[in-house]
């Protein structure tokens, strides 16, 4: 815990208004002359600057309110916030809790936290978190700080699934990867086929709306009943699919590494080939989805 020397002068009361008796809201002016001190340190640390979120604002308050009355802090605290969080409807990918002390202004505190070898330095500029929550306590002789910072699901999905918001340069990726591959080993390049490509998607959204993982829908429809349907006049269809990766490279090594999906990407049998992605929050979760279509025509097939 940082402290400075009692002889730093008090905080100034235009940052701090009321010391005892005082609701959340009467230190919100303080917590955003925080947040701006330590955004001032994470852009210094080329980090992403911090949000002040009010969930996690009201959480640390009642925190720093119970340590200052005397109750110690759980031996799982952050377990323990996301817990509470979630059952206000704020879902955490991370999330770290962080008791600290210090006297003087807003800057003397974070540069208290800042030279503090004991951790809170590295809390404060670790890359992971986007958003922090502040609680406040005068109620001892050194200011009570409660930190807690987190990363929200909704965040870290936005982030990781921003590139993928246009399909067109996924499945023009996806394509030069398989291609890849194929030509690499001596086989002839896929061609993308457009009712290949609708296949996939319409199978991808099916799987992400009535929230089931499967080649066959609730109904039986395989891969093959969904190409053709689409107008594809198929003699021979295959499909991969797959789950939670955040890129093509990363889906695509993983069917690489399995025999099955790599059997359907390397197939001498195929000649089209078409791609499909959803991605979202549903009432299952957050969820991301691929699918492959593989397929070869009956006789002369046009695009």
């Amino acid at each position: 815990m940082a402290r400075l020397p009692s002889s730093v002068s008090p905080l100034p009361a235009l940052v701090f208004g009321a010391i005892l008796l005082a609701s959340p809201d009467d230190y919100q002016a303080t917590r955003e002359a925080l947040v701006g001190e330590i955004n001032t340190a994470r852009r210094s640390a080329g980090v992403e600057p911090l949000r002040l979120s009010a969930a996690l604002s009201a959480l640390a308050q009642e925190q720093a309110a119970r340590a200052a009355a005397g109750h110690p802090a759980s031996h799982k605290p952050a377990e323990e916030d996301a817990n509470l969080l979630r059952k206000q409807g704020y879902e955490t990918r991370f999330l770290s809790e962080v008791e600290a002390r210090a006297e003087g202004s807003v800057d003397e505190v974070v540069r208290a936290w800042l030279a503090d070898t004991g951790g809170t330095a590295l809390d404060l500029t670790r890359p992971d978190p986007r958003e922090i929550g502040i609680g406040v306590s005068f109620e001892s002789e050194t200011p009570l700080y409660v930190l807690i910072f987190a990363l929200s699901w909704e965040d870290f999905f936005r982030e990781r699934t921003a590139a993928l918001s246009n399909l067109e340069p996924m499945r023009a990726a996806m394509l030069a990867r398989v291609n890849r591959e194929r030509t690499e080993r001596g086989l002839a390049p896929l061609r993308r086929h457009p009712r290949l490509d609708d296949a996939a998607q319409a199978h991808a959204d099916d799987m992400f709306r009535r929230r089931y993982y499967s080649h066959d829908t609730p109904e039986g429809k395989t891969a093959m009943d969904r190409i053709q349907a689409m107008g594809y006049r198929a003699k021979y269809a295959g499909e991969n699919i797959a789950r939670g990766q955040y890129s093509v490279d990363e889906v695509m090594d993983g069917w690489m590494e399995s025999k099955t999906h790599r059997d359907h990407i390397l197939s001498p049998v195929f000649d089209d080939v078409g791609f499909g992605l959803a991605y979202g929050k549903n009432p299952g979760g957050y969820e991301i989805l691929w699918v492959q279509n593989f397929g070869r025509p009956k006789g002369r097939e046009r695009l």
